[in-house]
């Protein structure tokens, strides 16, 4: 159930408390509206590897999700990378039926687009690849 694995993302970026202070429920995933205000998150899966077993059963999957945060402040962004990172990295357990064995930021760079600030963290993500309830 590696495809789901936003709904886990979700779950721990929305529960931790500096990240909520931050954004309030301005976590989505892939776009945002034009009218959403600064600052936001935006998460994305990019990649599934599958771990097939001679069964043609994947019990182990590694998914590749970025988390792309914005804002008109830099200070923001920095501050944003670091609470993300606290929230995700070394996670394991089940998050919204998904059994997650770790999670390691792969990754991080920044940019300015458009008078806007972007830190882009990408993490490595080993699931068991099936759903668990």
């Amino acid at each position: 159930m590696s495809l789901q694995i936003g709904k886990a993302i979700y779950h721990l970026l929305k529960k931790d408390s500096r990240i909520k202070e931050k954004v309030g429920s301005k976590i989505y995933p892939l776009i945002v509206e034009e009218s959403t205000t600064f600052p936001f998150i935006i998460y994305k899966r990019t990649n599934i590897t599958p771990n097939y077993t001679k069964g043609s059963y994947s019990v182990n999957e590694s998914v590749t999700v970025d988390v792309v945060i914005a804002s008109k402040d830099y200070i923001d962004t920095i501050e944003l990378a670091d609470y993300v990172r606290d929230a995700l990295e070394g996670r394991r357990g089940n998050f919204s039926g998904i059994e997650i064995n770790d999670i390691r930021m792969i990754s991080a760079d920044e940019e300015y687009i458009e008078d806007t600030f972007i830190q882009n963290l990408t993490f490595d993500i080993n699931t068991n690849g099936k759903q668990n309830t």
